[in-house]
């Protein structure tokens, strides 16, 4: 009886041992693995906020600390990870929600912010689509579907760099909290786990600001034809848009020496002395946009693909310096030429302007999506 007596004490006295030590390891599972998700409903995502710097300014608990505006350069050991207070953490003195790792790749300092998908399309859908009101919300939920689509569909393409996203148009952007808007937070969380899939996968959820009356195919954009959902279609809904048609007038002696000094940048060098003669254009009879650009000049010819037509014929004028669509014709009046053209964007998906037109004439999120991704389906994931 003793025996058992004494093991009894000594169990006793153990408990808090024990129950401390438990404690101790749940805080540092926590502040060793930043990406544990609050929302096992929600999926995770990684993206990169800041790439390539020599230095960072961060704020967040770091373990049992909270740092303002810690400032990280790449003497400083790395990575080193940042947990929220009261729902933030900053970079830059900008706010996000979830998590950071700061973290070092290719010999300089980026910075991921993990956090839960719905979180994260709160801080994208903004920067997309712009502000709306209440009879915008069908846009809203359906830009905010086609982006957490795109979402799912691209986790894990960065993975060798630590990351899914960027927080740009190389993926979609991204602003953090600082961006976010009431109604648009609510067509985030009524679209909660949406997702829109062709054959089970989830799909290119490809978008962009203005079609011109008709979306692109995808082969107007990219090389290849690209899935059946990508199609054109007709659209009709965006002629709102100041971007629904557009024109460009220029003097021919200054388009020329433009093309000229934008070839370059294509890898096509022009020969002393060799002068463009002229150009050709190759539609896509349905779209109607230009998918090659044949140039002429008094020693060859030079192929333009459709990926670079937008680059090639594109000037300080333009957003990005690059041609508003490449659904466009030439006009020559004497000493002028007129480019006209229709959209804004590379045409493929739904069309932005389309969708709020659609919102605002009633038309539901799901029509917006079956109007623009024909042949795929919502599910949630």
């Amino acid at each position: 009886m003793s025996y058992h007596h004494d093991r009894w004490d000594i169990n006793k006295l153990l408990s808090p041992i024990r129950f401390i030590f438990i404690l101790l390891l749940l805080s540092f599972i926590i502040n060793c693995f930043p990406y544990l998700n609050s929302d096992p409903k929600d999926h995770l995502v990684r993206v990169a906020v800041v790439c390539g710097v020599d230095t960072v300014t961060v704020s967040g608990r770091l373990g049992k600390k909270y740092r303002a505006d810690y400032g990280i350069s790449l003497k400083d050991s790395l990575p080193v990870f940042l947990q929220p207070k009261d729902g933030r953490v900053y970079v830059n003195k900008i706010p996000y929600r979830g998590s950071l790792e700061i973290r070092r790749n290719a010999g300089q300092i980026w910075v991921i912010n993990a956090l839960a998908m719905n979180d994260y399309l709160k801080g994208v859908v903004p920067c997309e689509i712009g502000g709306i009101n209440k009879n915008l919300m069908a846009a809203a939920m359906a830009q905010a579907v086609a982006a957490r689509t795109y979402a799912h569909a691209h986790q894990n393409q960065h993975a060798d760099l630590g990351f899914d996203l960027y927080a740009t148009i190389q993926d979609q952007v991204y602003g953090g909290i600082s961006v976010e808007d009431d109604l648009i937070n609510q067509a985030v969380d009524q679209t909660r786990s949406q997702i829109l899939v062709y054959l089970g996968r989830p799909v290119e959820a490809k978008y962009h600001s203005t079609c011109g009356g008709r979306t692109a195919d995808f082969g107007d954009a990219w090389s290849g034809e690209g899935p059946p959902y990508l199609r054109s279609v007709i659209c009709g809904y965006c002629r709102p848009s100041p971007h629904y048609e557009w024109k460009k007038i220029w003097l021919k002696n200054d388009f020329f020496a433009n093309l000229r000094t934008r070839l370059p940048r294509l890898g096509i060098n022009l020969d002393q002395g060799e002068y463009i003669r002229g150009l050709r254009l190759f539609k896509n009879k349905q779209s109607l946009r230009v998918r090659k650009i044949l140039i002429q000049t008094t020693k060859s010819e030079y192929s333009v693909s459709v990926y670079n037509i937008r680059t090639l014929l594109g000037d300080n004028r333009d957003p990005g310096g690059l041609l508003e669509s490449n659904w466009f014709g030439f006009k020559a009046r004497g000493d002028t030429l007129v480019i006209e053209g229709r959209g804004f964007g590379h045409g493929v998906g739904m069309c932005q302007w389309g969708a709020l037109e659609m919102s605002r004439q009633g038309f539901k999120y799901q029509k917006i999506l079956r109007l623009y991704y024909p042949g795929t389906k919502i599910q949630s994931r």
